[in-house]
């Protein structure tokens, strides 16, 4: 059993392949034009997946786009199932925070224990996620990117070797996870908390 595992959802992407118990292959790339690159030359190392498991987010926008297209089209081409996985997964560690800038004054939160979510992915004012990191336990706080205000946190991305000890949080659909508000655009309106929310659709941009 061949795991292809595909994680794009920050600014450098990885790809994986988990066998049954061990890493296969593994590679990193930093532009999402080199994930088919990437593939092929895994392809040519080790052979198709029997299965493709890609993180959905939340994160950056065109990464989880081209990353979502790209398994929907692997497994069109190889006839074997595919799974989504939270990209917030993508960590070693069992229980921990995990924090993103989501613009415009905003970060999401989840927080994750013994890989299972117990809080979110959940937008915050920034300002709110200031005051509340003081009172979060049950781990490290990573930061998938810079976060204003907050330059003590590591900078820890999700990788997708990780995924792979997640199949309890495996989802059928493939869909990107993307937080946004109705209002989004629209800096007078205070950003609530809300949970995850679809995809939205080029009509709401």
């Amino acid at each position: 059993m061949k795991s292809l595992l595909i994680e794009n959802s920050t600014a450098k992407g990885t790809v994986a392949v988990a066998g049954r118990e061990q890493i296969l292959a593994r590679q990193e790339f930093s532009n999402a034009g080199e994930l088919a690159i990437v593939i092929q030359e895994i392809f040519l190392e080790i052979g198709a997946p029997d299965e493709i498991v890609v993180g959905i987010g939340p994160g950056s926008y065109t990464g989880l786009r081209v990353a979502s297209a790209t398994a929907i089209g692997l497994q069109l081409a190889l006839g074997c199932p595919a799974f989504g996985c939270p990209s917030v997964f993508g960590y070693r560690d069992f229980s921990y925070h995990v924090v993103g800038d989501a613009r415009l004054g905003a970060v999401f939160l989840a927080s994750i224990e013994n890989k299972r979510f117990v809080r979110g992915p959940e937008l915050l004012p920034i300002e709110e996620f200031r005051s509340l990191r003081t009172t979060l336990r049950g781990g490290k706080i990573f930061a998938i990117g810079p976060i204003p205000g907050c330059t003590d946190l590591p900078v820890v991305r999700p990788e997708a070797e990780y995924l792979a000890g997640c199949r309890e949080n495996y989802v059928p659909s493939l869909e990107p996870l993307y937080l946004k508000e109705p209002h989004i655009t629209n800096p007078g309106v205070r950003i609530q908390k809300a949970g995850i929310r679809r995809l939205a659709r080029p009509s709401d941009s």
